[in-house]
């Protein structure tokens, strides 16, 4: 049986890139359209569709502010630097709370070393009182979090997510024990690439991961969005 899992892995690689960026582009959303612009905090600057049917967008956050203009500037360069290639993706989605606008971007690319798609999560949290940009720090603060906190809320979710796959027989654990797991999975350690975001007046977190493997775990995660709660 993993041979053949083994033989199918290869003959699928070649269509990889473009699944992952159409299956992220559903999981992250949840089946839902893009992120809605009608409120004016955040509007689409450009917007452009690959030949390969891959739609990127520009984000242009409406607030004034030096914070605000320098991530507007890096968004377009980020975005122009997507779209010149035909098997990247760019996109973004967005949380307006009572003090903060919370904005998240998806770059989507094919890692050289490995010929994986890569998903690169960017996040960056507004003071919509000045408008200034949020430090993590601050964030952990005012919503009483420690960096801790959420390493190990991290860790909890990454071992539940091995149980579940030894119980759904991806694979054994003669096969692959949980040292095997995090290697593929490749987290070297629970608190780097963190990104914090604020959703419904509470705090959450980013952290994405590679999916594929000669188990072909895609499967698992064919739903996953990469947003966790803090636990």
């Amino acid at each position: 049986m993993i041979k053949e899992a083994k033989t199918y892995f290869i003959l699928i690689m070649g269509l990889i890139a473009i699944s992952l960026i159409i299956w992220v582009s559903i999981a992250v959303f949840n089946g839902d359209d893009q992120a809605d612009t009608s409120d004016s905090y955040v509007t689409v600057e450009d917007e452009y569709t690959s030949s390969s049917d891959l739609t990127s967008r520009c984000p242009d956050i409406n607030l004034d502010g030096e914070d605000v203009d320098r991530i507007n500037k890096m968004f377009k360069i980020q975005y122009d630097e997507v779209i010149s290639k035909d098997n990247e993706n760019f996109d973004f989605d967005y949380t307006v709370n009572n003090d903060y606008l919370s904005l998240v971007t998806f770059y989507i690319y094919i890692d050289k070393d490995t010929s994986y798609p890569k998903l690169l999560i960017n996040t960056y949290n507004f003071d919509l009182e000045d408008n200034s940009l949020v430090s993590d720090k601050e964030l952990l603060e005012n919503f009483s979090y420690t960096y801790d906190d959420i390493s190990n809320s991290f860790e909890r979710t990454i071992k539940k997510y091995y149980q579940q796959e030894l119980e759904s027989m991806y694979f054994t654990e003669e096969e692959c024990d949980y040292n095997c797991f995090l290697n593929l999975r490749e987290i070297s350690n629970y608190r780097d690439n963190i990104k914090l975001f604020v959703k419904d007046n509470e705090l959450v977190f980013y952290r994405s991961f590679n999916v594929y493997s000669e188990f072909l775990e895609d499967q698992f995660y064919r739903n996953e969005d990469f947003l966790f709660e803090i636990e």
